[in-house]
């Protein structure tokens, strides 16, 4: 019997790289492994606006990534970082209990922990 899904939270950042073909792209193998359901990536409304908005010049790929990811609905909106679009990552982790959010900017992450 398999164990508990990994949930996380990819940030935008991570999914401008996923469409690019290289023998060593972390960020294409974390979409693939959401792909395939190996792991759940979890997105609220505001997120996949995001999404479409960033990655609209690439409609089939955005069209992929719809059907791979899990909606949740944030009751909380929070203000804790200074880039206040990236609080909407924050919101969505926390209403869908994500392990992880997946990003490449490190800064305003850092103190970023999961509650228990």
């Amino acid at each position: 019997m398999p164990g508990p899904t990994l949930r996380v939270v990819l940030d935008t950042c991570i999914l401008k790289l996923a469409p690019f073909t290289a023998e060593n792209n972390a960020s294409a193998l974390i979409f693939e492994l959401a792909g395939a359901g190996l792991i759940e990536a979890w997105v609220s409304p505001a997120i996949l606006e995001e999404y479409a908005d960033v990655l609209g010049d690439q409609p089939e790929f955005v069209a992929e990534l719809v059907e791979s990811v899990f909606v949740c609905y944030p009751l909380t909106e929070l203000r804790v970082i200074r880039h206040e679009p990236d609080n909407r990552f924050l919101e969505c982790a926390l209403a869908a209990s994500a392990e992880f959010i997946v990003t490449v900017n490190t800064a305003p992450w850092l103190a970023w922990p999961r509650a228990a």
